[in-house]
């Protein structure tokens, strides 16, 4: 077996029976309440063991109503931290965390920081990186040193990105990292620069992501790429998300990636900016992300790193599935290309510029389109218009296409004209944007990404592309079976086993709560999620259908905040 398989399979088993276990740890909870500011920061950052770890799960409680935000004074450093909003019953929305300005105007520059192998895992939480001035962003919302996880639930996180090359979720200069983002939306995170910020930004070093799995966010007005990296990532997937508006860079700027799954997404208007020719290749600056023609999808040929030592990688052994997505843009922004490029004052950086297309390759490595395992054609995806509400289109893009004009006009800074949607003011990009937050509630937010393309609401098996959250009406799988309260947690072993494709799932809970059941591969890589909700006291089914998957072993786990429970199953085709 070659090193770099052993690694993952090490690295996956431990994740498939340790860290799925960590939120489960029994600690207690913990209220923390919001002021004075700092409190939040304060409470956590001193209620550690000797080694830096977080005593408790920390609840941010809002039960009046105002709905609260919490001002923090100092980032948070901690190892292995658990920190849970609270929905408040009486307006329905997320506690927020934001950044205070302390007496010298200067404010924090991370939400929190993951240290010693530790993860962060936040859910229910509305994260700005607003100042209440408006004056500055902070650059990152969470930052990670080596071998970290990375858990985002449910959350919103809204305008960060300030100056230098801000992650949204920063891994830099950090190896082994695990980032797990679901139910999430990513919100007008677009600074000046129009290639910043992105969501991540991996590497430099060997192994710099371990995996990334991306399921059923929202990326609205983003600036850079939602993952990009100069060096490896073991496995990347991004399934049933929606990027609406987004600037420069292709969405994944990992030319380098090997081992991806991007299934059942909508990219509507990225790389919005497109590129000026002179930048379009550049075989002297082999890994920046703006040195290749751009596309939704970009890739190249292996580095000599991945191909020796701790790799062994072959361009035989990339697999590489891009299926079932739909791509397109508007034609404002269609247009905005032909007034780039008849008028010499927006081609100040250099040379033409050009629009993106669905694929693109570096000048000789077309071949890997031919690769029997890459699979990333047109043809595989939809070239096709979602139907999105026509006001938004129509703003967004108007908005999009004045800020690319400026950028390309000025020599590659859009100071002065940040692309903010709502609404569409070039003048002042914060209007719309709380300043108290206390006081001024900016969501429920304002967009609505449901759209009406009727192929591609039922692209799926029936079920839309995109995230699904925008379609709360679609009937889930799960079964109430007996509503007799259990006396205990139990997940039963799946019927029929082995089995193919389909097979069903009982479990019971005692208590009313949280509930999520996934499937994992032998890798510790989730290739399903089949429960993620609310339930109350009873006993369900949920069929699990495994069309898509190759034969073999898969674990399914149950998880509460009171247990945990892991079974294995075996798929034969």
């Amino acid at each position: 077996m070659k090193l770099v398989t052993k690694l993952f399979v090490l690295v996956a088993l431990c994740m498939s029976f340790t860290s799925i276990q960590s939120f489960a740890q029994p600690r207690d909870t913990l209220i923390v309440h919001a002021l004075p500011p700092g409190n939040l920061n304060n409470v956590i950052n001193a209620d550690t063991t000797t080694g830096g770890e977080a005593r408790h799960v920390y609840l941010l409680a809002q039960d009046g109503p105002v709905d609260t935000t919490y001002f923090i004074t100092e980032e948070i450093r901690v190892k292995n931290l658990d920190l849970i909003g609270k929905i408040n019953p009486n307006t329905g929305n997320l506690p927020v965390i934001a950044p205070f300005i302390r007496e010298d105007n200067s404010s924090p520059g991370n939400i929190a920081v993951a240290i010693n192998n530790g993860y962060i895992h936040f859910k229910n939480l509305y994260l700005l990186g607003t100042r209440t001035d408006g004056s500055q962003v902070t650059q990152q919302c969470i930052s990670s040193s080596d071998s970290c996880k990375i858990v985002v639930e449910g959350c919103v996180i809204e305008n960060f990105g300030s100056t230098g090359t801000p992650n949204i979720i920063n891994t830099w200069n950090a190896i082994g990292s695990d980032i797990f983002v679901y139910n999430t939306l990513f919100r007008n995170n677009q600074s000046n620069i129009p290639q910043n910020p992105g969501m991540n930004w991996a590497g430099p070093g060997v192994n710099a992501i371990d995996t990334m799995i991306v399921k059923n966010c929202t990326f609205f007005v983003m600036g850079g790429n939602v993952e990009g990296s100069g060096s490896s990532m073991g496995y990347l997937e991004f399934d049933h998300n929606t990027i609406f508006m987004h600037t420069k860079s292709s969405p994944f700027s990992m030319r380098q990636m090997h081992n991806a799954v991007i299934t059942n997404n909508i990219f509507f208007s990225v790389y919005s900016a497109g590129l000026d020719s002179n930048h379009a290749y550049n075989e002297q600056v082999y890994n920046a992300n703006f040195f290749s023609p751009p596309a939704v999808i970009t890739l190249d040929s292996l580095y000599e790193q991945l191909e020796g030592d701790p790799y062994f990688l072959t361009e035989a052994d990339r697999r590489i599935v891009v299926e079932n997505n739909a791509y397109f843009w508007p034609k404002k922004i269609v247009d905005n290309f032909d007034i780039l490029n008849s008028d010499p004052k927006y081609q100040q950086v250099g040379g033409k510029i050009l629009a993106p297309t669905w694929v693109a390759t570096r000048p000789g490595a077309e071949p890997l389109l031919d690769l029997p395992n890459i699979r990333v054609a047109e043809e595989y995806n939809f070239h096709m218009d979602p139907g999105f509400d026509a006001a938004l289109v129509d703003a967004a893009a108007d908005s999009m296409a004045r800020f690319v004009r400026y950028v390309w006009e000025n020599g590659g800074d859009g100071t002065g004209s940040r692309n903010f949607v709502y609404p569409a003011n070039p003048i002042n990009p914060y209007e719309g944007v709380p300043s108290d937050w206390k006081s001024t509630k900016g969501y429920p937010v304002r967009e609505n990404l449901r759209y009406t393309n009727e192929t591609l609401l039922k692209a799926d098996n029936g079920k839309p592309l995109g995230d699904l959250t925008w379609f709360p009406e679609i009937p889930t799988d799960v079964r109430n079976i007996s509503n007799e309260i259990p006396s205990e947690y139990t997940l039963n072993q799946n019927y029929p086993n082995p089995f193919n494709p389909v097979t069903n799932i009982k479990y019971s809970i005692p208590k009313a709560g949280h509930v999520t059941l996934k499937v994992f591969n032998v890798l510790g890589q989730e290739v399903a999620t089949l429960v993620n909700k609310e339930q109350s006291p009873g006993s369900y089914v949920v069929d699990f259908d495994a069309s898509r998957l190759a034969s073999g072993i898969y674990l399914y786990s149950l998880q509460t905040e009171n247990t945990i429970i892991t079974k294995k199953m075996m798929l034969i085709k």
